[in-house]
């Protein structure tokens, strides 16, 4: 009987702004017959599910394909603002919140936290928040026993105001919570609100966060602790020898982890969806007897992507608008690229009126916020009357937190200043010019995760020197011809996690070069991910549905002092193999097949599978040459062999015509290998034989061929870790220089590591056809329609 494989529902990426992604393990678990199916039907596949938080959140968590990885997005609430969340983990299970203020405590893993600690002597804690600028605050608070390893929660709000019931619940909006008399933890996340909001509702945009509280306490009778942010030290960090400065959503992570003297623990990390200031606070503290207590941050810094200076003028802070309110993706927010020296022309609020027979003839436009206008209205009313460049200043306290309005695209680089800096514009002596520089896309970034043990320190001030930092080049490949646009994440594991949350940023500057720089940490192993074409962070502008090519390392690296490496994404040629995570494995007489399609010549892979946006996939399973098992949807599952010895097949036939795509349009790639029940039902990876192909292509894969017009690469034939080397063949390789259409052989050369192939010549987009066995039973048949770019 024919099987259909498992298939996996999926989510529209279109439907979701993601401001995170949680990746699962990319190492393959111990896998036996308890895992596979109990029937003759499919292995179950996990589906995507929306979890509700409370008061309408709502978080999306999708599994992408079977690299083991869960987007973790918030989802928009009614106003279209997408919030930030908490995470918190404790010895029962992970929950995840929201920052709207109705949003509670959602289990995503585990179970609910239940209260282990009897009432008979329990003490009331009250609590209140302050914000760094003096004003009442949110604050997410979590008192944990030191001794027991309950745990507490209580959030306060400033709209609506928190109320001032006292139990012992382990989640409440109030001002108080009941405990035994003990030693306790009793720390909070306290949010400074943006100067111009009296009250927060939808809590996406804070001006700052800090970490306020003491990790070691003793509670002997009622108490109140009052959670002054003011009391907090700004992070800072400097780079000799690198100008930077903190991007949008580049404060990523605040967070600490405490532990019992049981043993029992709390992991606590907030991830703000977007801060005016980008700076996180933290309270300094005494060192703990009790446990142990760490605090962690996640700070990203690239080249100033915007500077402003003037004659006469202090120095200048100027910041984009918020990208997230104009438009969906990266590449359709005008920026400053390069320097100019630029006139300011005073516009008032950009008014029909202000701006009436006025020719800016590509100024710089200062525009005075107006809360009777929308951002974009007041920036493209400047825009149509020529201006080049715009600069909101704000007319009341503070930064500009408020859009005024949402869906409407910017014309023109639109930058936000305070009012007592905008101010500074607007009495520039007359004639004096501005200078405005802009850096689109940063050739360095600062990925710094910096953990303290034991106590916050009195000034947490950190110096990366380039020296005592570890060092990563990426490459970004893209298409020969096509504009290539990219998003980017990257995930610091920590010892014990069952998956990492990451913010994605767009990897601005299409195909690129860029050096990376992170602290050396035998306890932080990090992992990466490039999706193809950008990532939406918003869907605000309707667009055609898209398959990105999502390309995930395989498996995880921590690094040493001074360690150099090189990491290349998307090089070509881009094909089909088996997923690294989850080996083609046989138990019993189960066999479980995962194939990723898109596969890049260094092992980076990402599922491909049949989708609205034109992409078809096909994979099929026989043995002996009967057919077992097929889908149209996500490539992996799990089918029943007759027991005893066959010959099996697996092919996979993918193709690829969206737009942003002209590479591996089509593929197909065939393994077969003989294959046995195994014993006792002991998982055993399958003989499959893999091809690595290693072609010189630049940054948009292509190869410059030779004078004589010839193009070599390496090509080697392997088997899956683990499972013994045979010797292979010799290999077969045509090319076409036709899609297809027409077939000539390739020179096959014995190399030290495997073979050395010389295509025959032509140009352009050249298709490789491979056939090799080995000595074992194991052979492989592909076929990929425009692998790389041959120029002359």
């Amino acid at each position: 009987m024919t099987m259909p494989l498992s298939a996996l529902h999926r989510t529209s990426a279109a439907s979701l702004t993601s401001l995170a992604v949680v990746v699962g393990l990319l190492t393959a678990a111990p896998w036996s017959a308890a895992n596979a199916a109990t029937t003759d039907g499919p292995a179950p596949a996990p589906a995507a599910r929306v979890v509700s938080t409370g008061g309408g959140a709502e978080v999306a968590l999708t599994p992408l394909g079977d690299t083991g990885a869960t987007s973790l997005a918030a989802l928009p609430g009614a106003d279209g603002a997408t919030p930030g969340f908490v995470v918190a983990t404790s010895r029962t299970g992970t929950t995840v919140q929201t920052t709207d203020v109705a949003s509670t405590p959602t289990v995503i893993e585990g179970h609910a936290a239940l209260l282990d600690a009897s009432a008979a002597d329990a003490v009331p804690l009250h609590f209140s928040a302050v914000g760094r600028d003096g004003r009442a605050a949110q604050a997410y608070i979590t008192v944990f026993d030191l001794e027991h390893g309950a745990a507490w929660t209580r959030q306060l709000a400033t709209d609506p105001a928190p109320g001032n019931d006292c139990s012992e619940a382990t989640f409440a909006r109030t001002t108080c919570v009941l405990v035994p008399r003990g030693e306790y933890s009793v720390m909070a996340f306290v949010s400074t609100l943006p100067a111009e909001k009296p009250t927060v509702g939808s809590s996406r945009t804070f001006q700052n966060i800090s970490l306020v509280g003491e990790p070691e306490t003793t509670v002997s009778g009622e108490r109140t602790f009052a959670f002054d942010a003011r009391d907090a030290r700004q992070l800072r960090i400097t780079t000799p020898g690198r100008s930077t400065k903190v991007p949008p959503q580049g404060a990523m992570l605040i967070g600490y982890d405490r532990t019992a003297a049981d043993g029992s623990a709390v992991h606590l990390e907030m991830r703000p969806a977007y801060l005016l200031d980008q700076h996180f606070y933290l309270q300094p503290t005494p060192q703990v007897s009790i446990g142990a207590f760490q605090a962690r941050t996640r700070v990203r810094l690239e080249a100033p992507d915007i500077a402003l200076s003037a004659p006469t003028a202090p120095t200048l802070h100027p910041e984009y608008v918020d990208q997230t309110w104009f438009s969906d993706v990266s590449s359709d927010f005008p920026v400053v690229n390069g320097r100019s020296l630029l006139p300011v022309v005073d516009v008032g609020h950009a008014t029909a009126a202000d701006l009436a027979g006025r020719q800016l003839h590509g100024a710089l436009a200062l525009v005075t916020h107006s809360a009777d206008m929308s951002i974009a209205e007041q920036s493209n009313n400047a825009a149509a009357h020529g201006a080049g460049v715009v600069v909101i200043r704000n007319d009341g306290p503070g930064d500009i937190s408020d859009p005024g309005g949402t869906g409407v695209k910017l014309q023109v680089p639109t930058i936000r200043l305070n009012r007592a800096e905008g101010l500074a514009l607007a009495h520039l002596p007359e004639g004096a010019m501005v200078t405005v520089e802009g850096e689109p896309a940063s050739l360095y970034v600062y990925d710094l995760y910096l953990k303290v043990k034991d106590r916050i320190p009195e000034d947490p001030t950190y110096v990366a020197l380039l020296g005592q930092l570890a060092t990563q080049v990426r490459q970004v490949h893209g298409q020969p011809t096509l504009p290539s646009a990219f998003s980017e994440a990257a995930y610091p594991w920590q010892p014990g996690n069952s998956f990492v949350v990451s913010t994605v940023f767009p990897f601005k500057g299409g195909p690129g070069t860029r050096t990376e720089y992170r602290i050396p940490d035998p306890e932080t192993a990090w992992s990466y991910a490039v999706f193809a074409p950008e990532s939406p962070y918003n869907a605000m502008f309707p667009k055609a549905p898209v398959l990105p090519m999502n390309l995930t390392m395989p498996g995880r690296q921590a690094y040493s002092d001074r360690e150099q490496d090189q990491l290349p994404f998307g090089r070509a040629p881009i094909t089909a193999a088996p997923n690294p995570a989850r080996p083609v494995q046989r138990s019993g007489d189960q066999l479980r097949v995962a194939v990723d399609g898109f596969t890049d010549a260094d092992g980076n892979h990402g599922t491909e599978y049949t989708h609205p946006s034109g992409v078809r996939t096909h994979l099929e399973i026989r043995a002996d040459g009967a057919l077992v098992g097929e889908t149209d949807n996500l490539p992996s599952g799990t089918v029943r062999l007759a027991g005893g010895e066959s010959r099996v097949s697996i092919s996979f036939t993918a193709d690829n015509p969206q737009a942003w795509n002209e590479l591996s349009t089509h593929t197909e790639t065939a393994w077969s290998f003989p294959s046995a029940t195994t014993a006792g039902g002991a998982a055993e990876t399958q003989p499959l034989l893999l091809p690595d192909y290693d072609v010189s292509v630049d940054l948009h894969n292509r190869v410059r061929a030779d004078l004589q017009g010839r193009v070599a690469f390496d090509l080697r034939l392997r088997r899956p870790d683990g499972v013994p080397s045979t010797p292979a063949g010799e290999p077969t390789i045509d090319a076409s220089y036709d899609d297809g259409a027409t077939w000539r052989p390739a020179a096959v050369t014995r190399g030290t590591d495997g073979w050395r192939v010389e295509l025959p010549a032509g140009s352009g987009l050249v298709s490789l056809r491979l056939h090799a066995e080995d000595t074992g039973g194991s052979a492989v048949d592909q076929t990929i329609v425009r692998a790389f770019d041959v120029v002359h």
